[in-house]
């Protein structure tokens, strides 16, 4: 048993123990991610793993920096600092789905690791092409990227209803239906759709077209 413990931790390396705690936090969320869960599964102490990471947050950090790094974040010239900024979002997303963990994980810290940083730069120019300061760009970055995770944790379910959900549906459509016309007239006439899913490809153009729209209006003020 010592042997293979020995063994173990001679082979153990950074990517080793990434590629672990990534799968957990994929299939069971972040907070199943801790170095007493990872040492086992390694067959090797929890101290063998400090030598690569001091805490749990930078090993959190290096997680998200390998998940950025197989994204699609580049800033590329060409571009109108728009489409730079949608790109860099919708990527966003598409990581997001893939590693739904990471979105805490990015809005909680900036981390300071250059996949990650990378990618941040691409939404700050985009920032400064549209007109804004270091200061408001930085800010208006940040808050793009807490409402795209916001948007993914909120996706609109594709799962067919149950007859209990539909019929919860259709009884909550005739509360709406009955609201005084004069009262509420648009929530009347927006009944179906508050009420029914919308499609997620729409979803996500609207979210995004929002942020990106809402940016180009602030910048137009100044």
């Amino acid at each position: 048993m010592k042997r293979d413990s020995e063994r173990a931790r001679s082979t153990l390396s950074p990517d080793r123990i990434l590629n672990l705690a990534v799968s957990i936090a994929d299939t069971e969320g972040l907070s199943a991610v801790s170095m007493r869960r990872l040492a086992r599964e390694l067959s090797v102490t929890p101290m063998a793993l400090y030598w690569h990471f001091a805490d749990k947050d930078r090993l959190i950090e290096a997680m998200a920096e390998q998940v950025v790094a197989d994204g699609e974040f580049a800033n590329t010239p060409s571009d109108h600092w728009d489409e730079q900024l949608r790109s860099a979002l919708n990527a966003l997303i598409d990581l997001l789905h893939q590693h739904p963990w990471m979105g805490r994980a990015v809005i909680e810290r900036l981390v300071p690791l250059p996949n990650y940083l990378g990618a941040f730069e691409v939404m700050l120019d985009s920032t400064r092409q549209a007109g804004l300061g270091p200061r408001d760009g930085a800010v208006l970055a940040q808050q793009a990227v807490q409402a795209v995770v916001i948007l993914t944790e909120y996706e609109p379910s594709t799962t067919p209803p149950t007859t209990a959900t539909a019929a919860a549906c259709d009884a909550e459509r005739e509360r709406l239906d009955a609201l005084p016309a004069d009262q509420f007239p648009n929530i009347r006439a927006a009944a179906e759709a508050l009420l029914e899913p919308p499609d997620v490809k729409e979803y996500y153009r609207l979210g995004v077209d929002m942020i990106v729209g809402g940016i180009s209006t602030i910048a137009g003020r100044g």
